[in-house]
């Protein structure tokens, strides 16, 4: 099971309202906005759910938006680093808009995400996954319901 089954179970479970999956012409869509062909992992979760219903969360207060909304909202922050230019586009907020998870987008066409709050670079969406399912402490999550934090 990768953690993109395991986050799509927790969030079933927890009963967050998934928008169905996402179209060929949805995930091209997210391609052209990213101006690369989708990574393997990115591809996995939106050909298995595109993102959450908008403005919904789950019980950490992530929202996973949808290709739609990602392109919609047209968040974009651009910057230099050591190792050069990117661009870091959010899609997915936590707390209501508090803070995001972004994708950063390299030119040579690397993508990783950004968590904002804590600046942890991860070197895919299946590493942000496995970091919310086994350490959500550690990015500054709020508690879940069921565990009363």
């Amino acid at each position: 099971m990768t953690s993109i089954d395991r986050i799509l179970a927790r969030w079933r479970e927890e009963r967050v309202p998934l928008n169905p999956a996402a179209t060929i012409m949805q995930l091209e869509s997210l391609e052209r906005f990213l101006g690369m062909p989708l990574p393997a992992d990115l591809r996995g979760f939106y050909a298995a759910a595109n993102g959450m219903e908008d403005y919904r969360h789950d019980s950490r207060m992530i929202c996973m938006w949808s290709i739609e909304r990602i392109v919609r909202e047209r968040d974009i922050h651009e910057g230099e680093d050591e190792w050069g230019p990117f661009r870091d586009i959010a899609f997915s907020d936590v707390i209501f808009y508090a803070w995001h998870f972004r994708f950063r987008v390299r030119s040579e066409g690397r993508v990783s995400v950004i968590a904002e709050l804590t600046h942890e670079e991860f070197p895919s969406l299946f590493a942000l996954f496995d970091a919310l399912i086994s350490r959500p402490d550690s990015l500054g999550l709020v508690g879940s319901a069921k565990s009363g934090h």
